[in-house]
């Protein structure tokens, strides 16, 4: 009996977690999406690729003073980070706040959407796509890169430094540029 209770704790615990690092998500998302898509005419990528994090980097690039505790977690979480796409729910949630002005189609594109875009239009296109956000034990502080898709092998991005302020996600910096 008391094996089965501490499993079900267990069960209980990890399945929060897992809401919690989902909501955080969304939260990054929500964030990312309003200050990239500002304004409009960008498609969204559904890819939600794996974050790889540069603390060396980040603290050279912006000149932010850090507590080495903070960098150490969103290493961490860099390791644990994974590929996948974004859930659709949380892409509808926020489509309804922006229009198609904003977000062409309504709805993100797979790898397959954006090679036939491409091949159809002949053209240049934005195509964001928005990586797993990282963050602290707290969930205080997150990393998440920014890749724009402008052709198929045309690629710039970025990376953004978060920090929640009173209960808010406040973009504090923008490092690691790079271009192909």
């Amino acid at each position: 009996m008391k094996r089965t209770l501490n499993i079900l704790l267990i069960l209980i615990s990890t399945l929060s977690f897992s809401q919690n690092i989902e909501e955080k998500e969304a939260e990054i998302f929500e964030k990312i999406v309003t200050h990239e898509f500002q304004y409009g005419g960008i498609y969204l990528g559904c890819t939600k690729s794996k974050t790889y994090f540069d603390s060396a980097k980040l603290t050279k690039q912006s000149g932010l003073e850090i507590p080495e505790n903070i960098l150490q977690e969103l290493t961490k979480s860099s390791e644990l980070s994974k590929e996948g796409t974004w859930n659709p729910e949380i892409i509808k949630r926020n489509h309804k706040k922006y229009t198609t002005e904003y977000i062409k189609k309504g709805k993100c594109l797979s790898g397959k959407d954006s090679k036939r875009l491409f091949d159809k239009t002949k053209e240049r296109q934005s195509i964001v796509l928005i990586s797993q956000p990282i963050f602290d034990s707290e969930f205080e502080n997150c990393i998440v890169s920014v890749t724009y898709l402008k052709y198929t092998s045309s690629l710039h991005g970025h990376k953004y430094f978060l920090k929640k302020i009173y209960g808010k996600w406040i973009i504090v910096d923008t490092y690691d540029l790079w271009l192909t």
